[in-house]
């Protein structure tokens, strides 16, 4: 297994076109959400808020399922077997080191592991020190920022690759002017990649 982190800086808000499927012929993706953070509910929901609003413009609904953790005993439990191919992981830590990001040039808010030979993974992981830091650095709203975040997470486990594209939702690396700038491709998946992203997920369990 290999980690895939991802180097973003910051994510702004934006209007974006939609592209992809019907609402009918939507496949569901359920991210569990552990949160090990302590993420007030309301930041979460404008967080997964956001990452809707990418999914939906790529054809896919996303089902969130809150799992209990020490921090939070009313969460579900959990312990069914995940389905294979529709069913990630998202761990929402805070272990400290944000202040770091303010100094470094590239920072990763989080990482996602995958098996590089099967080109699949369930498990992704959000650190929110840096997510906050980067959030104050650029003059972002950090539950918008964490919500694309997320979403380019779980865009690297449903793509199957670490890899970095140069434009759009999936780049790797943002320049501060890129970062104060509000072009709707920014914060999309390409129709290719939501095309790959709907057929991994209608694609039949392997036996």
């Amino acid at each position: 297994m290999r980690c895939f982190p991802m180097l973003l800086a910051a994510m702004l808000a934006a209007g974006v076109p939609s592209i992809g499927a019907e609402p009918a012929s939507r496949p569901t993706v359920t991210v569990r959400t552990y949160n090990y953070a302590q993420i007030p509910d309301d930041s979460l929901d404008v967080a997964r808020t956001s990452a809707d609003a990418i999914f939906d413009r790529a054809g896919i609904a996303v089902r969130w399922l809150d799992c209990r953790v020490p921090q939070n005993a009313a969460g579900a439990s959990c312990i069914e077997p995940l389905e294979e191919g529709s069913d990630l992981m998202l761990r929402l830590l805070d272990r400290g080191g944000g202040k770091t990001a303010t100094h470094a040039r590239t920072v990763a808010l989080g990482e996602s592991m995958l098996d590089r030979e099967q080109r699949t993974g369930v498990l992704m992981t959000l650190e929110l020190p840096f997510v906050r830091a980067i959030a104050t650095q650029a003059d972002a709203d950090m539950p918008l920022l964490l919500g694309r975040a997320i979403a380019h997470e779980i865009g690297h486990l449903l793509l199957g690759t670490g890899d970095h594209p140069r434009e759009g939702l999936m780049r790797a690396r943002w320049s501060q002017e890129e970062l104060r700038g509000f072009r709707p491709s920014n914060w999309l998946f390409s129709p290719a990649e939501a095309d790959q992203m709907r057929r991994s997920l209608t694609a039949s369990p392997s036996p």
